[in-house]
């Protein structure tokens, strides 16, 4: 009993990381549920509204965890952050704007830009925030 090693604490990043991925996961089901729903047309107004509402409770949770563990780290990170949220941001209006002309040239269909486009841009934040943290390494 005596050579039991104390149990460590979990690494906050480790658990910060955990946080944002089971927000994510909250989201994806309320999107999906919602997306669904929505989909079946013999809803009510109200039943539409409560479905509407469950799509965007999922992905305000997933803001409100992201801001959490962002606000949470040292300055340092929150300035990696910076970089990799303005790195999704140009790259998200550059596909945004390139995508309505090919669109207009008729290159391209039309494409949903809502939702769709909230998930370039949570990709291209993450590809940047590993391309920052690779940078000041």
């Amino acid at each position: 009993m005596g050579d039991q090693k104390p149990k460590e604490a979990l690494d906050p990043g480790v658990r910060l990381l955990g946080s944002i991925g089971l927000a994510l996961v909250v989201w994806a089901v309320t999107y999906v549920t919602a997306l669904l729903g929505l989909g079946n047309t013999e809803h009510g107004p109200l039943g539409r509204a409560l479905l509407a509402g469950v799509g965007i409770a999922g992905f305000i949770l997933w803001v409100v965890v992201v801001a959490r563990t962002i606000r949470a780290q040292d300055e340092f990170t929150q300035r990696i952050h910076l970089i990799g949220i303005a790195v999704a941001f140009a790259l998200t209006a550059l596909v945004s704007y390139a995508g309505d002309f090919l669109q207009r040239a008729g290159f391209i269909e039309q494409s949903p830009a809502g939702i769709g486009l909230w998930f370039v841009m949570a990709a291209l934040w993450m590809l940047s925030l590993i391309g920052a943290s690779r940078y000041y390494r």
